[in-house]
């Protein structure tokens, strides 16, 4: 990576605090709490409730169909590319679109499928999948937004049965249709890793552990393992899961992004583990979470019958079956009889920059802070209604005022805030910094850029460096349209560079799935955890007896 020479010192964890809590420069005026709301009422609203491969989604697209216009809004950019393709086929690509944070494809199109952010707020049809995620505390608000706000003739609201409380506080009058599973779910117990059967999917809760069960597998089954989790490329994963559709993967090892939209044809599903690290704490899965990877199992159409157990033969996987079979039961009372794991009955909100009442950047922080507050003293009577953490918001606020300290020219406050609103994780920040320097005129940011978009620099790239530049070639397309052609970026560079990311994932995945050592320790052979290089026995021997200090 080029170094960027004659830069001054980036400010100081001390500065930054400082600068973050000092008194904004003009003062923020009093804020009034506004919820979106529509002048005009559906003339419908049909709720398609119910368990995983029951099919309420599919219904849900054949009336979109028929309707001819509309809008399917999904809160993953890989559900949205599915129902484009899979709509595109049946109609053709000139009546369907996809617009997504990074994607724009035929956006005129009467039928459009989008994540929920970019989901317009009128239309004809609005097929609003998995509703449940307007309780999730950092993206809720394209939900809710929607559910208030959303002017639409007909509206169909997607998700599990434990949304019915949700849907009911947005529209009372609501017309639920509850739908059963097709292919039933029969627990199998535990399950040895040396006798699977083709159609299987293992699941665990972590990059490493999912790469080093898929190892294991490949010994059993060479060249016959697919894999998938949370990091890959969308390209990377739509590769794999073509692999195990068309039946030249016969086993496939997965995270829990097997839970969200991702349609394998899979008879049995084992669970490795049954607890994960969350990001604060690593903890036992809730019901809910198993029984929604679970219902991944027995794909209608594919399978009678779907089997769910646990697996065994790995010494570091010790998962616990009464848990996972517990899971395959609800057991929460909702409404009218329906059983679900739990209830979800709130919908979050997050102001937009019309809402916070400012006219410069200095002021954005604490007129973020201001409207928390004055939503939390205005929602304490709406019982269904909660403020979105600002966390976010604010941490990118950050990033993007730490790359401007020393910038060339200042950038306005509806730059600030469209950098704001950038759909990336936390190692994403960094790079929404330098793109918000290049969008002020730093030309060394400018090089920097240019360094990221070039393909060839994964000519030698490992596993982790090609994901790495999977997610930044996301970030860049979705600046690429924002700013075309600012430092560079286009988006056919940036498609470009994720071809590239992508295609070196598959080929370095491929090379540490075969490698043999793989959950060996390098000393002497044995069996080990995946993420370590040596056995606990080996471990001891090398530490050697502690010694004590007097």
């Amino acid at each position: 990576m080029p170094r960027e020479r004659g830069r001054q010192k980036r400010p100081s964890r001390s500065e930054r605090h400082r600068r973050r809590h000092a008194p904004a420069r003009k003062h923020v005026a009093e804020l009034t709490v506004r919820l979106p709301e529509r002048r005009v009422e559906p003339e419908s609203v049909i709720a398609h409730l119910g368990p995983t491969n029951s099919g309420k989604t599919h219904d849900a697209l054949r009336f979109l169909v028929e309707s001819g216009k509309g809008v399917y809004a999904a809160p993953l950019r890989m559900l949205a590319q599915e129902a484009h393709r899979r709509l595109a086929a049946e109609l053709g690509e000139e009546k369907v679109g996809l617009v997504t944070g990074e994607e724009r494809v035929n956006q005129g199109a009467p039928i459009i499928c989008c994540t929920a952010e970019m989901a317009p707020l009128a239309g004809e049809t609005l097929v609003l999948d998995e509703v449940q995620w307007a309780e999730d505390e950092e993206r809720g608000s394209a939900w809710t937004r929607l559910l208030l706000g959303g002017e639409y003739r007909h509206i169909l609201l997607l998700g599990a049965v434990e949304a019915l409380p949700l849907v009911r506080h947005a529209f009372p009058q609501v017309e639920v249709r509850f739908f059963e599973r097709k292919a039933p779910l029969d627990w199998v117990g535990r399950r040895g890793i040396a006798g699977l059967g083709p159609d299987t999917v293992v699941v665990a809760f972590s990059r490493r552990a999912v790469i080093g069960i898929a190892g294991e597998l490949n010994q059993l089954h060479p060249g016959r393992v697919a894999c998938l989790y949370g990091a890959m490329p969308l390209a990377s994963r739509r590769e794999e899961i073509d692999r195990f559709i068309a039946g030249q993967a016969e086993v496939c090892a997965a995270t829990d992004v097997l839970g969200h939209g991702v349609n394998l044809p899979c008879e049995t599903l084992l669970f490795a583990e049954t607890t994960k690290y969350d990001g604060k704490e690593r903890r036992d899965l809730e019901p809910w979470e198993i029984a929604q990877i679970a219902g991944r199992a027995g794909r209608f159409g594919f399978h009678e019958r779907g089997h769910v157990g646990v697996l065994t033969g790995l010494p570091w996987a010790d998962p616990d079956p009464d848990l996972v079979r517990a899971a395959l039961v609800p057991h929460v009372p909702i409404e009218q009889g329906q059983l679900g794991y739990r209830i979800v009955d709130s919908g979050r909100l997050r102001p937009q920059l019309a809402d916070l009442n400012v006219t410069a950047v200095d002021e954005l922080e604490p007129a973020l802070h201001a409207w928390r507050q004055a939503a939390l003293r205005y929602w304490s009577e709406e019982g269904w209604l909660e403020v979105e953490s600002i966390q976010p918001l604010l941490a990118r606020l950050d990033a993007v005022r730490d790359a401007l300290h020393h910038a060339r020219r200042k950038l306005g406050l509806a730059d600030v805030w469209k950098l704001m609103q950038a759909p990336i994780d936390e190692d994403g920040w960094p790079l929404l910094g330098t793109l918000a320097a290049a969008l002020a005129g730093d030309t060394p940011q400018h090089t920097v850029v240019g360094w990221l978009l070039d393909p060839h620099r994964l000519d030698a790239a490992g596993l982790e460096e090609a994901e790495q530049a999977a997610r930044q070639a996301s970030i860049l397309r979705w600046f690429a349209l924002q700013y075309p052609g600012v430092a560079g970026v286009t988006i056919e560079r940036a498609a470009a560079l994720e071809e590239a990311a992508a295609e070196r994932v598959v080929r370095e995945l491929r090379a540490e799935i075969e490698d043999p050592t793989i959950g060996r320790c390098r000393v002497c052979g044995a069996r080990t955890a995946p993420w370590a290089s040596l056995c606990e026995r080996c471990y001891m021997q090398r530490s050697g007896p502690r010694r004590v200090r007097r």
